[in-house]
């Protein structure tokens, strides 16, 4: 019996020894990744630039000497736009039945390069946290991974994205034009600054609410020798943060946004390595790799077929919007307008879409001038455009619509230099006209141009040039949209 006992405890020593050695190299090994990407002489790392190439070199020669496989024409460099590339592996799983399915796991690996001060020195923005974190854990998952082939269900693909400081363009040219079949992929997890986990006191996952059971997943998880604190929210809501989930939700796939958050000094050239927290990313790393090989597993895994409202098009879009631009006096008769002078405007927004169609209704209070050669005018209105709209059927990342419609106001007070103006004999109250305009849509934020023509007119009696005067404006607009 004691023999017994002095072998249980001698195994359960060795155990945490080698949980404990295991777990130093894993802290040694991302700590060198993220010190060799974010070092100054890759320059920031700037998709497109030979420091982009020398970085996707540095992930690809990690995945060789790891053994994991490309995925197509022996590769591992998958080039879009003639100047970028994605860096795409997989590590094939050994279920017959489950194996042609894919857990794909991504972390970009581009950042905001460097650029000159005012004082002629070189800044460089080497993105310690944004993102070798990510990129250095995603090289140890792909190990960790290999080591347990044998094991897997699911294949997995691992995807170092380039272009994503530019518009998430390596993740969408993936997610566009996948070399696999889309309804075989069964999750997407996307590793985006992980290394404040100390600072954050957390990690946190975005996107639970797209997997049936998708917490019980996460908390399953949680290493044997030291558990992560770990939150989770069901969909990516912030509009104000972009991740490479964006392409791959747009398709209707599950997806994970994995992150420690905004603590680390965000777009900013001290996100450096030193300060870096490498205990934490060992954990995540552990975490992660426990989710990966539940979910490549489990045969009765599934999705939930929701997804975030930041990831489609919602069929009602509620926003603010505000203006600012020129207006001046059209006459119908005679060969000279009036000078222009200056317009605003701010109110709601309701738009209502239908895959490519949509309708908008706006209620906003605006305030215009006009030159006049009697005193320049101007006037307080209410203005309701009604517009119907062409549009890209996916706005997220980015998209475009044109629109046009008619549009009514109310001038509930005026003035022509310091006299009020006359609503009663001179200028009518009531406008009606034709509102067109394009807008390029990013995220939540819309910006676009818009005219406004009147149709009727502003005086009520003509000038001695035999005119009227009808109102002419433009406008750039900004609309954000909840």
């Amino acid at each position: 019996m004691r023999q017994h006992l002095k072998t249980t405890i001698l195994i359960i020593l060795l155990s945490i020894i080698q949980n404990s050695f295991s777990q130093e190299t894993l802290i040694e090994r991302l700590t060198s990744h993220v010190y060799t990407l974010a070092s100054d002489s890759l320059m920031g790392r700037s998709a497109g630039t030979i420091y982009a190439q020398k970085s996707a070199n540095y992930i690809t020669s990690q995945w060789e000497a790891i053994g994991i496989e490309p995925l197509v024409d022996n590769s591992y460099f998958m080039n879009f736009y003639n100047h970028y590339n994605n860096l795409v592996g997989i590590i094939e799983g050994k279920n017959p039945k489950l194996k042609d399915e894919y857990i794909i796991v991504g972390a970009h690996y581009d950042h905001l390069g460097s650029k000159k001060n005012s004082s002629g020195n070189t800044i460089i923005y080497n993105g310690a946290d944004d993102n070798a974190s990510g990129t250095a854990v995603l090289i140890e998952l792909g190990r960790k991974l290999t080591e347990v082939q044998q094991s897997l269900g699911r294949s997995v693909i691992l995807i170092a994205f380039d272009a994503e400081e530019l518009g998430l363009f390596g993740s969408n040219e993936f997610a566009n034009n996948p070399p696999i079949a889309l309804e075989k992929i069964k999750l997407m997890l996307s590793l985006d600054m992980v290394g404040w986990y100390k600072t954050s006191g957390y990690l946190l996952y975005y996107g639970v609410g797209t997997i049936k059971n998708g917490k019980q997943y996460l908390s399953d998880a949680n290493s044997m020798y030291e558990k992560l604190n770990v939150k989770t929210k069901k969909f990516e809501k912030n509009s104000f943060s972009a991740t490479d989930t964006y392409g791959f939700a747009n398709k209707g796939i599950p997806t994970l946004a994995v992150t420690t958050g905004l603590k680390s000094p965000y777009h900013k050239p001290t996100d450096e390595a030193d300060l870096i927290d490498y205990e934490g990313m060992a954990l995540i790393t552990e975490h992660l790799f426990n989710i990966i090989k539940e979910v490549s597993n489990a045969e009765e895994y599934k999705a939930t077929g929701k997804i975030s409202s930041k990831h489609k098009m919602p069929k009602l879009c509620l926003g603010i919007s505000a203006n600012v631009g020129t207006n001046y006096h059209h006459y119908t008769a005679g060969a000279i307008d009036g000078k222009k002078a200056n317009g605003y405007g701010v109110g709601l927004a309701a738009t209502f879409n239908q895959g490519s169609l949509g309708f908008r209704q706006e209620v906003y209070y605006d305030y215009i001038m006009a030159n006049h050669p009697n005193g320049k005018i101007s006037t307080h209105g209410l203005t309701v455009p009604f517009n119907l709209i062409l549009q890209t059927k996916n706005n997220f990342p980015a998209g475009f619509a044109i629109f046009a419609g008619p549009y009514y106001s109310y001038k509930f007070k005026g003035k022509q230099g310091k006299n009020a103006l006359d609503f009663e004999n001179v200028f009518n109250r009531e406008e009606f006209g034709i509102n067109f305009g394009l807008e390029l849509r990013f995220f939540n934020f819309w910006l676009g141009v818009t005219g406004r023509n009147a149709l009727t007119n502003f005086t009520r009696e003509k000038n001695t040039d035999n005119a009227h005067i009808r109102n002419r404006a433009s406008y750039l607009t900004i609309t954000h949209v909840f």
